[in-house]
């Protein structure tokens, strides 16, 4: 679609523009609390129930799998309707309510099946909010819309963290301590959801016929020619898939690291988690601004070569302190991420199959990761079996092998080009830097 046909077509419904937009607002500020809410103390949740590190990468396995691989199936299927509403408000109404389950479960393997169910009806959300925002917003407005959204459902995350590592006491049973925090999270998810009832959407016509949305579903799920027809796109998913693996196969141990070694609580966790996503935030426009000028690459190799100090910390960190010091430290480089990887595919996908580039993209990382965590987990649960139980020395071997198969990768990304030329290069801008930083210092000179 062309810029001038995206700022003329009709919107999918007649309201005005701006009650449509405070309506997904509100949407996004229900949906992002319940989930500040209970999603960062799942994992805690787990190890409560007595999770081992095999249980905590199924865990993180199915959160890493399912948001990202059905992207491509829920947004045909909603393309194929021709609604986006029904997607939103049928898989935040199911998700949300698995978190009453979730008080309720005696084991682990039932928290993870709880778990993985959530994530796959959640899944259904991610590509059809990104289609609505499509469809209510124009190439002259979309950056500013979704800058909003993202302002607001940061905010409400960070305060649902903050105040549930609050309230979540240090003793009783697991509901006593979790019933508050995730019954809030599943009434704000759901009510947010169900907020998006009032947006009257007008049914668009049908996409394609049930054959040809089947053939180029299947089609694009397979993404195989996506993968051989261009060789920047290819270069860049074998190395950044390789390296969300390695990174991938520590996230299992974090949790064990912050309990069982650090001693951390319900609200030293949810201070991590605000430092990060904190922090993050601080740096993400700042870095945005740096990327028109520079351009992705730089940034991307800054982030893969940061990202080495983190295995490196927690396997020897002793105090939560040093965790707080490295998420706040990485909330620049995780920024640069965000933004970079972003804007290569841009560069790099032809304009009318980027979606599908990101599609391949995404999907190709769920995987991956899905992989790693797993393999992550059997890891450290053999290391710690070999060792002892020794959790310094089981988690400490995983840590190491992720770090050098970080540092190992990031070299590898060096050979790694944009075809697109930006006006600087980040050798070329800090020489300027520093000249206009010379001339400005006072000299009598």
């Amino acid at each position: 679609m062309s810029p001038a046909n995206a700022a003329s077509r009709k919107p999918p419904t007649k309201e005005p523009l701006a009650n449509i937009l405070s309506k997904m607002t509100w949407n996004q500020v229900g949906v992002n609390f319940g989930k500040g809410m209970a999603d960062p103390y799942v994992p805690y949740l787990a190890i409560g129930l007595g999770a081992n590190a095999a249980q905590l990468g199924w865990l993180q396995a199915f959160t890493n799998l399912f948001p990202t691989v059905m992207q491509v199936p829920w947004g045909k299927l909603s393309d194929f309707w021709g609604r986006r509403i029904p997607f939103l408000i049928v898989g935040g109404v199911l998700s949300f309510a698995l978190y009453f389950f979730m008080i309720g479960v005696i084991d682990s393997w039932q928290l993870i099946l709880l778990v993985a169910t959530q994530m796959f009806i959640g899944s259904m959300m991610i590509p059809t909010w990104s289609a609505l925002v499509g469809d209510v917003t124009t190439v002259k407005n979309r950056g500013s819309v979704m800058g909003r959204f993202f302002a607001f459902s940061s905010l409400a995350s960070l305060i649902g963290t903050l105040i549930a590592g609050a309230i979540i006491p240090e003793v009783g049973t697991v509901v006593e301590r979790f019933a508050v925090p995730f019954v809030i999270a599943g009434v704000s998810g759901i009510l947010g959801s169900v907020f998006l009832y009032q947006v009257m959407e007008q049914k668009r016509r049908l996409y394609a016929s049930p054959k040809t949305m089947f053939t180029f579903g299947l089609k694009s799920f397979i993404f195989i020619s996506d993968l051989t027809e261009n060789r920047y796109f290819r270069n860049l998913v074998i190395l950044n898939t390789t390296f969300n693996f390695i990174m991938s196969l520590i996230w299992p141990i974090l949790y064990l690291t912050y309990v069982r070694v650090l001693d951390a609580g319900a609200f030293e966790i949810g201070v991590m988690t605000v430092i990060s996503v904190g922090a993050t935030l601080f740096f993400q426009t700042k870095v945005g601004k740096l990327l028109d000028v520079i351009g992705p690459m730089p940034q991307i190799l800054i982030s893969r070569f940061a990202f080495i100090s983190v295995p490196v910390v927690y396997a020897l960190a002793t105090d939560i302190w040093h965790i707080y010091a490295i998420n706040a430290a990485l909330g620049f480089a995780t920024a640069m991420s965000n933004v970079a990887f972003f804007a290569y595919i841009m560069d790099v996908a032809p304009e009318e199959k980027r979606g599908e580039y990101f599609a391949v993209y995404n999907t190709m990382i769920g995987i991956f990761t899905f992989a790693g965590s797993i393999i992550g987990g059997y890891l450290a649960y053999y290391f710690l079996e070999y060792y002892g139980g020794d959790l310094r020395i089981g988690l400490g071997v995983v840590y190491a092998i992720s770090a050098f198969g970080r540092a190992a990768c990031s070299l590898w990304f060096l050979k790694l080009k944009d075809p697109v030329r930006y006006p600087e290069t980040l050798t070329s801008l800090t020489k300027k830097v520093l000249k206009r930083w010379r001339q400005s210092r006072w000299s009598p000179f």
